[in-house]
């Protein structure tokens, strides 16, 4: 396992969330008027940085939420924020019935202090605060992403560990993830995710954005620099883009300059829909071959 992530990791041995999680009566300390439910939020919210009101019921009880979920959460999260241990940022969401103006919760300062006081904090504990504002729906999709590899680990009974701060060097992805199958130890691998939901643009010297982001990491691979960095030499970057037809875009792209397997592209609706499936397509093969997290 690369060194960097064990380190920020409160217990390597992460099978999904709840190790992470799990913190004894004697390390919580002062909890917010003792509540355990109150509790459980703030340790998803530690794990998974920011959550709108479903996902927070749909994590607390581990089944799709009923309206009477929805409610009793939407209740602790505003008792929460009252009490200044979050922060909330108004989001527009088309799936609600009502008025269609709900919250995105994020841990407040005090939020964070009360993890790390109580040893619940993880490779994603920080801040959320108004400066996320602008960047929120893309927040949300790495949150999106983040909760379907959860899922998946915890079904098929794989490690995994996430790091979601502290992400600002050669290259500087939206999370660092690694994925091990206990069964084969010794094909575990690294992942930096790229959240894309713009069009190929922002062109330079006739290079769009994205071509120039994913060629630093092109150049970076199996380089002393990535060891020194991130504790390793190897790696794949996932891209999460909005189409098929934008993937298809990227991938013909990336054939001419970059063709490289360590580039996994997918998108939103195929990830959400089987995380663990075979939906990610490379540059490096002409025919379309998917992978998946179970490819060794």
């Amino acid at each position: 396992m690369p060194r960097h992530l064990c380190r920020l990791s409160t217990k390597p041995e992460n099978q999904g969330m709840s190790s992470d999680s799990e913190t004894s009566a004697k390390t919580r300390g002062d909890l917010p008027r003792g509540n355990p439910t109150k509790q459980k939020i703030l340790e998803l919210l530690a794990e998974f940085f920011c959550l709108r009101t479903n996902d927070a019921a749909e994590l607390l009880r581990n089944r799709t939420a009923t309206e009477s979920d929805a409610r009793s959460v939407r209740r602790t999260l505003s008792i929460l924020h009252r009490d200044g241990f979050l922060y909330r940022l108004p989001y527009f969401d088309s799936g609600r019935d009502r008025g269609g103006v709900s919250y995105v919760y994020g841990l407040s300062a005090k939020g964070v202090a009360h993890a790390f006081r109580n040893g619940y904090s993880t490779s994603a504990t920080k801040t959320l605060d108004e400066h996320s504002l602008r960047t929120l729906d893309h927040e949300l999709e790495i949150t999106a992403f983040h909760i379907a590899l959860h899922r998946m680990c915890s079904a098929r009974g794989l490690r995994y560990l996430w790091r979601q701060k502290d992400l600002e060097h050669t290259v500087h992805p939206d999370a660092l993830f690694y994925v091990a199958d206990p069964a084969h130890p010794g094909k575990a691998f690294c992942y930096f995710l790229e959240i894309e939901r713009a069009k190929l643009g922002n062109y330079r010297n006739g290079e769009p954005q994205i071509l120039r982001k994913l060629r630093r990491y092109y150049d970076y691979f199996n380089s002393t620099g990535c060891e020194k960095e991130w504790g390793f030499r190897q790696y794949r970057v996932v891209v999460v883009q909005r189409t098929d037809a934008r993937r298809e875009g990227l991938l013909t792209a990336l054939r001419e300059r970059y063709s490289h397997r360590m580039f996994w592209l997918t998108t939103e609706a195929a990830y959400r829909e089987d995380i663990g499936g075979a939906i990610f397509m490379t540059p490096k093969d002409d025919a379309p071959v998917p992978f998946s997290f179970l490819t060794h």
